[in-house]
């Protein structure tokens, strides 16, 4: 499967092993695997093509966010990762010629927070200063495998490609479970299918963050109840505690960790 052979693995290594990270169950370091590649990514990409390749325990990790809040995490050995990390470079770049709007950052290559609130200030500098402001809450729960691979399959025709995904995804606790390198590319499709119901609404999004800009409080308030809508329509919801109607909203104060 040339998407996932040795050179890509290579390339995966690269990218992952850049970050500080604690190791897996199996206790392998990336300085173990980096050590070690020639002979273990041959013998990957062998297990990989032949359907052989399955995912190992996960290690359970807490770790705090920066608003002080601890949440679980659930941490693959460091090949695993090389594999979800190969496989993202394979299907984001699918993702984001077909499925992703323009108006969504985070998560995505060069698209940031600065990219969110560029274009936040173009609505808000064009008049627009009613902000429905709406932060989804537990996006990364409430899915299943089947229905996960079943957002892949709208793009991906390869069985063998996404049998490997759902082999990588069924390693997790759940497939959106934090600790996967697939993880933020898979919140992002899951909220594609909300986008896709906003057309019409001056909006932009960053990470799971909606800003929907109107003229006045009745149509802020539209959009706010448009945007709760679609969410409803996946199972998500608002974060009752982090979304509300702003008015006269500074774009600086969008998109801010903690709300």
């Amino acid at each position: 499967m040339p998407l996932l052979s040795e050179p890509h693995l290579r390339l995966a290594l690269r990218q992952c092993g850049r970050r500080s990270s604690v190791s897996g169950a199996d206790g392998m370091t990336w300085r173990d695997l980096r050590r070690d590649a020639g002979r273990l990514l041959p013998r990957l990409a062998h297990q990989l093509a032949d359907g052989t390749w399955n995912p190992n325990a996960t290690r359970e990790f807490s770790i705090e966010t920066y608003t002080g809040k601890n949440i679980q995490t659930f941490i693959p050995p460091v090949l695993d990762r090389v594999v979800h990390r190969t496989l993202r470079n394979a299907i984001e770049p699918i993702l984001e010629a077909r499925e992703f709007q323009d108006w969504v950052s985070g998560f995505r290559p060069r698209r940031n927070r600065v990219t969110a609130l560029r274009q936040a200030a173009t609505f808000h500098d064009a008049g627009f200063r009613w902000v429905a402001d709406a932060d989804v809450a537990t996006v990364s729960e409430g899915t299943h495998l089947d229905e996960v691979i079943d957002w892949h399959a709208k793009h991906i025709h390869d069985g063998s490609f996404l049998g490997i995904l759902r082999a990588a995804l069924s390693g997790m606790p759940h497939p959106l479970g934090a600790g996967s390198g697939l993880a933020p590319m898979l919140i992002n499709l899951r909220l594609s299918q909300v986008d896709g119901q906003l057309s019409g609404l001056r909006v932009v999004r960053f990470a799971d963050n909606y800003a929907a800009f109107a003229d006045s409080q009745d149509e802020a308030r539209e959009a706010f109840d448009a945007i709760s809508d679609a969410l409803w329509n996946f199972r998500l919801r608002p974060n009752e505690t982090k979304s509300r109607i702003r008015a006269g909203a500074n774009v600086e104060d969008l998109f801010l960790i903690g709300g």
